[in-house]
Parts: structure tokens; C-alpha cells; sequence
């Protein structure tokens, strides 16, 4: 959720822990009541409700911030452009594998409008990743962006494969070899 003004700084630190503590609920897929977030962040329930209404205001805010963490550590200035690419693919599935009870909360109570929104962030990363490697020579120039998605999403959704973790790495390192220049 996208505070509308900017917050002070005992707000923001509120805030945040909110987002920290429900990160760590979510991913370790524990249940809890919608008020125990708060408890759980260290606040007062009225704190809870005065960043984030609903669940679902929870669940997109540390989403949006997890995509917009995975998006930014794409941008290693240390790597060249390639490596970027490399690195922001392989990333995808740690992130993937890290986040599934996020996931899945995020299937319970999201608006589809969130998650639509952290793909166009994705999309618009991995086109960016595509582009310098591509003007770089790291790899091929004839590849859309669009079949890249379709593959990371295919990763995405086949999370409940007994082999999951093993294929879905497998499945990247496929996709290196064949974006790679000749």
C-alpha cells in the first residue's frame, strides 16, 4: 500500500516492523489472527490498523516491497550486464523458494491488482536486464522479454512439484544457455 505523504520517522519505524514481522509470518506460512500482527511487530493493534486496514493491505505491502528488494539487487553496478541478468534470473527462484507462504497468503486475500502490478515491475526489470546485455553482447538480441516471462512464471506456478527447488534451477540455467550469444 503507497502511503500517500511521508511519514515520520516513529511512523515509518512502526511501519516497517509491521512489514518485517508479517514477512516472517508469511513466510513461514504461520496462521495468525489479523490483530496478533500487531503483538507481533511490537505495537498497539490501533498502529496495525492505521498502516494497513486489512490483511490484504499487509500481504501487498510486503510483496511490493519484496519484488521492488529483488528488482533493485538486479542492479549491481559491481557486475557487468550480463552477470545482472544471471544473477536477477537465479535470484528469481531463491526468491520463489523463499517466499511460498507468501505466496499462498497472497492467493488467500490479494487483489489481483497487486500481483499485477509487482509483474509489471518483474516484466519491466527483465526487460531492462535484456536490453544491457544484449547492447553488451552477454546475449542474444532476438529473444522478447515476453518468452522470459513466460518461463519465470512457469517457475512461479509449479511450486507443489515434488522436485520443485532442483527443476525450477535447472529450468533457469536452460533459459542462460539458450539467451547467451553464439
Amino acid at each position: 500500500m503507497a502511503e500517500a505523504r511521508a511519514l515520520r520517522a516513529d511512523a515509518r519505524r512502526n511501519r516497517d516492523a509491521i512489514v518485517a514481522a508479517a514477512r516472517e509470518v508469511f513466510d513461514h506460512d504461520e496462521q495468525l489472527r489479523f490483530d496478533d500482527f500487531a503483538a507481533r511487530a511490537g505495537v498497539g493493534v490501533g498502529t496495525l490498523y492505521r498502516h494497513f486496514p486489512t490483511r490484504e493491505a499487509l500481504a501487498a505491502a510486503v510483496y511490493e516491497g519484496e519484488v521492488a528488494a529483488l528488482c533493485d539487487q538486479a542492479r549491481d553496478p559491481t557486475r557487468s550486464a550480463g552477470e545482472n541478468l544471471d544473477a536477477f534470473l537465479r535470484g528469481f527462484v531463491e526468491y520463489v523458494l523463499a517466499h511460498t507462504g507468501l505466496a499462498r497468503a497472497l492467493a488467500a486475500v490479494a487483489d489481483p491488482s497487486v500481483l499485477a502490478s509487482g509483474g509489471i515491475e518483474l516484466e519491466g526489470t527483465v526487460a531492462d536486464l535484456m536490453s544491457r546485455a544484449a547492447v553488451d553482447g552477454a546475449i542474444r538480441s532476438d529473444v522478447a522479454v515476453g518468452a522470459v516471462m513466460i518461463v519465470l512464471h512457469g517457475i512461479g506456478s509449479a511450486t507443489d512439484r515434488p522436485l520443485w527447488a532442483s527443476e525450477a534451477r535447472a529450468a533457469v540455467e536452460l533459459l542462460l544457455a539458450g539467451l547467451r550469444a553464439a
